[in-house]
């Protein structure tokens, strides 16, 4: 516990402008704080809903990565996408947001930017989140490539942090 305060607060010197943390007031503890609600909306349908699970600011879901060959294309914000940034593609959260992807299985977590959506059918399978190349060298994906995991919204960043 003692050492995640003490990334917390490394990680806010970091940044010190660009992250906004969410002020936690009864009256702003909503979904539309960082959850995309018009999304959540959209793919009503396509959510599984046995297989994620939709909290407040918390989605506990699927995760898997992206392929090397989409390396050089245009991401959803209009940046050129790099595998090798901490990135990731999320329908249900808003663009630039900062999320903390958690591996449940052994409790490593990465700290990426919402950068890509993902195509619909992804949250048919139940996945929530499409992780860069380097973000799931840090979570440690199994084999299959795919992994249970929790993202928890923690700010909003137009700055991708750094490996």
């Amino acid at each position: 516990m003692r050492s995640l305060s003490i990334l917390g607060f490394l990680f806010c010197i970091a940044f010190p402008t660009d992250i906004r943390a969410q002020e936690i007031y009864p009256n702003t503890l909503t979904n539309a704080n960082f959850l995309d609600s018009v999304n959540i909306k959209r793919y009503k349908n396509f959510i599984g809903h046995s297989r994620i699970k939709i909290e407040i600011n918390r989605i506990t879901g699927i995760a898997s990565f992206y392929s090397t060959n989409l390396t050089g294309t245009l991401t959803a914000t209009g940046e050129i996408f790099k595998n090798k940034n901490l990135t990731a593609a999320c329908n249900l959260f808003k663009l630039n947001t900062l999320v903390r992807v958690t591996n449940l299985r052994n409790g490593t977590y990465v700290i990426v930017r919402i950068n890509d959506r993902m195509h619909p059918n992804m949250l048919k399978k139940g996945r929530v989140i499409d992780l860069s190349q380097a973000a799931a060298k840090k979570l440690i994906l199994n084999t299959k490539g795919i992994v249970k995991v929790t993202v928890e919204a923690i700010g909003y960043s137009k700055i991708t942090p750094k490996a």
